[in-house]
């Protein structure tokens, strides 16, 4: 039976929620991930504190107590709801409005859609994000890697952040954030349903849960390696320190990128790809299967 659309406000509610609830599993990997890509930044921070995932997650629990690897995770749920509610939520409404015919325009539409939607809400979460690096950076008693910022509680970091900075101080990085969002966005979301077309195409398997996780499966490994490079400069802006109101070290997004590649090579753009993907492959499944099901379910409860 042919689900009825749901309004934007659901959807962005049920997308938010969603992310919410795979954020919960995904986010101390999303610790491991940030402090892979700070350390070794422009030489300036060891290069090989963590040898990996599985080091840095023993590091990091033995040196700074087993709490340490959900940091950032109340900051980390207010930006994956903000900047998943609009994606997914605005992302969903313009295709239940717009559906192109053909699949090649389908597809364009839909990374087009998509890339819009991730920018819009990556830049209204922004200041969630900026906390949320900056308390997993922070290591009080561990092996510290990049700027340090001792971020107790959320609220009250955004208050004085905007006291000292203004409001350019709450969404510094999120150009790079916004770019980081799109590209990750466009190439997720399109990829998911291009991939579920094909899966619903052959027959063997009914719209549900298998087929939302094998679609979210393939888009997982898609996005990881396209969004890597502007998630490494991402996390890297939002977490340098701030001297009257300028970044330390980097002026903007294209600084970030010219300077880690001329000081670390190529090799910069792809550190903590393993944690990244292990973090991002399992949260956009969980994304798509929790989103699905709620959506039904509202759907249903609707009529």
């Amino acid at each position: 039976m042919q689900r009825k659309p749901l309004p934007l406000h659901l959807n962005i509610t049920t997308g938010g929620l969603a992310a919410v609830a795979a954020c919960i599993f995904s986010n101390p990997l999303e610790v491991v991930k940030t402090r892979l890509q700070l350390q070794g930044e422009l030489k300036l921070s060891p290069d090989r504190a963590y040898k990996g995932i599985v080091h840095a997650f023993k590091t990091i629990a033995v040196q700074e107590g087993i709490r340490s690897i959900q940091k950032g995770l109340v900051s980390g749920c207010y930006f994956q709801f903000i900047m998943n509610g609009v994606r997914l939520g605005v992302y969903q409404s313009l295709q239940n409005k717009f559906d192109p015919a053909d699949s090649r325009s389908k597809f364009l539409f839909n990374a087009l859609s998509a890339g819009l939607s991730g920018m819009l809400g990556a830049f209204i979460g922004s200041p969630f994000f900026l906390i949320k690096v900056r308390q997993q950076a922070y290591a009080a008693h561990g092996t510290a890697v990049g700027a340090q910022h001792r971020i107790p509680h959320l609220f009250p970091a955004l208050l004085s952040i905007y006291r000292t900075e203004g409001v350019y101080g709450l969404f510094r990085g999120s150009s790079a954030a916004m770019t980081r969002v799109a590209v990750g966005s466009a190439m997720q979301l399109a990829t998911y349903d291009a991939v579920k077309s094909s899966i619903l195409n052959l027959g063997h398997f009914g719209n549900g849960t298998v087929v939302f996780f094998l679609s979210s499966l393939v888009s997982g490994i898609v996005v990881t390696t396209a969004m890597n490079p502007f998630d490494v400069v991402a996390t890297r802006l939002y977490n340098q320190r701030v001297t009257k109101g300028h970044g330390d070290m980097y002026a903007g997004v294209v600084d970030c990128f010219a300077k880690s590649l001329r000081e670390e090579g190529l090799r910069a753009f792809m550190k903590g790809w393993s944690a990244h993907y292990l973090r991002l492959g399992p949260h956009t499944t969980l994304v798509f299967v929790f989103w699905e099901n709620m959506r039904a379910s509202v759907a249903q409860r609707r009529g």
